[in-house]
């Protein structure tokens, strides 16, 4: 299975380290796994969901409504 780091998937996604790792807090973006370096891991399926969240927030939804769309 393919995995990314925070690094990679947020240099792939255009944003910063930063902004997944936020993502992950406020659980919108949990991570795969992590691994015992304490680094988080994605895969497809979060790569897709970080896609949606991206796309939500450029159309002017603030991170709670997207919470709420994405859980529904």
């Amino acid at each position: 299975m393919v995995e990314w780091t925070v690094q990679q998937l947020a240099e792939r996604a255009g944003i910063s380290g930063r902004t997944v790792r936020h993502y992950h807090q406020i659980g919108l973006l949990a991570p795969d796994r992590v691994g015992a370096n304490g680094y988080r891991y994605y895969g497809p399926a979060a790569v897709a969901r970080l896609q949606r969240i991206l796309l939500l927030r450029e159309a002017g939804m603030a991170l709670s409504e997207i919470a709420t769309v994405l859980a529904a």
